[in-house]
């Protein structure tokens, strides 16, 4: 099958000229966008020209109409949202990015990692608050081989013990293929990987002194690997490191790419934005506003609606109230991104990866229940894909084969 990486170039030409030849619609044309949007797949050219509602500073009446369409078609009586716990394993870290407070350029950084039996203490934490699908969270760190990672997989499958709506996700950088299938081989369901930005030269800009991470084909194609071996993928981008609408515009491509060749999509964009970390703010030229970030999310729903967005702890739990959608994955808790996070006698140690905003339980479970909104924290079936590819009507295709 091809992999994602043999119609990036093209799909890199196209996209740059659509941003470039693109102008915000008025409120007709956006109307007209939106009720195409839910007849057939809207090509990556009009999806542009919705994208730019995100940057034009007065298009508020064209966002609201495009809010309240996207709430009436993807916002039933009662929602559910699907809840994932990440649980961070390790945060040595090889790589260097600079807006990662576990870079290996951060001398001061505190790191962890855990053993097998701290593991299983942080995953005890976890199900004791009914949290059944599981992230487990690697920084790039050497020591985490394949068989080792089959190690620490295999023991969270044990802890799960078969219960119904289960699962195991996996957060590493690029893996291959052999690896791929041995995690699966050992109960791994999925893998979690932001693509940081899909922008070339931004990557590099960002990447370049990283030693695994600057590979930038290699992990553009890590999900092709991963679905290859049979896994579900989330993608996504990381808001702030490019232009906004060339990466949510990359990442629908990509999700279409791998619906086309693997009968079924990711289930879940990631739609982190860069935040300030260790109290230090990285004066983004390109940082997303509130306005941007919303658009995103609205996009990623009309383009690819059987595909969640993950709303997490990045950002406040007022913005994600007003941006939840049915089928969302959500998160409140992160062990304060960090290894060992969970765990209550450790709660003032400090390390962790990003700045978050953690909320228990019991708050989150009531305000969402005000706007009839239920979580589900066991939501994995192996027999159905949790995506199934929706035919692309009326598209047109690249000479590769992919639509726009």
């Amino acid at each position: 099958m091809p992999l994602f990486s043999s119609i990036f170039s093209e799909l890199e030409s196209q996209v740059s000229s659509f941003l470039t030849e693109t102008s915000c619609p008025s409120l007709q044309q956006t109307e007209e966008l939106l009720l195409e949007g839910v007849e057939e797949s809207l090509s990556l050219a009009n999806l542009a020209r919705l994208l730019q509602l995100g940057a034009a500073p007065d298009a508020e009446e064209q966002r609201e109409l495009f809010r309240h369409f996207v709430r009436q078609h993807w916002s039933p009586t009662v929602m559910y949202l699907r809840y994932i716990a990440p649980i961070y394993v390790s945060s040595f870290c090889i790589d260097a990015c600079p807006y990662c407070n576990f870079s290996a350029n951060r001398r001061t950084a505190i790191r962890r990692r855990l053993s097998l039996e701290e593991l299983e203490r942080e995953v005890r934490q976890v199900l004791e608050r009914d949290m059944r699908v599981i992230e487990l969270v690697y920084a790039t760190d050497p020591e985490f081989t394949t068989d080792l990672l089959v190690r620490y997989v295999a023991k969270v499958v044990e802890l799960l013990d078969g219960e119904p709506g289960t699962g195991v996700l996996l957060c590493t950088e690029y893996l291959t293929n052999e690896a791929y299938l041995a995690l699966r081989d050992a109960g791994l369901w999925g893998i979690v990987q932001w693509d940081e930005t899909l922008d070339r030269r931004a990557y590099r800009r960002w990447h370049s002194p990283s030693p695994q991470k600057r590979e930038f084909e290699l992990r553009m194609d890590n999900h092709d690997r991963a679905m290859a071996a049979g896994l579900e993928v989330a993608t996504g981008a990381l808001f702030g490191l490019a232009d906004f609408r060339y990466d949510v515009l990359m990442q629908i491509a990509k999700a279409r790419h791998l619906a086309e060749q693997y009968g079924r999509g990711p289930f879940v964009f990631g739609t982190a934005r860069l935040k300030p970390i260790a109290g230090q703010n990285l004066h983004l030229q390109t940082e997303v506003s509130d306005g941007a970030y919303e658009t995103s999310l609205l996009v990623y729903k009309l383009a690819m609606p059987n595909a969640g967005r993950w709303l997490q702890t990045r950002e406040t739990f007022e913005l994600n109230l007003k941006n939840l959608l049915d089928g969302d994955v959500f998160t409140y808790r992160c062990g304060e991104v960090r290894p060992g996070g969970y765990q209550a006698s450790e709660k003032q140690l400090k390390g962790g990866q990003f700045g978050v905003n953690e909320l228990e339980r019991d708050y989150v479970e009531s305000k969402l229940a005000e706007r009839n909104v239920r979580i589900s924290y066991a939501w994995i079936n192996p027999e159905k894909p949790v995506y199934s590819a929706l035919p692309a009507v009326g598209c047109r295709k690249t000479q590769a084969g992919h639509t726009l």
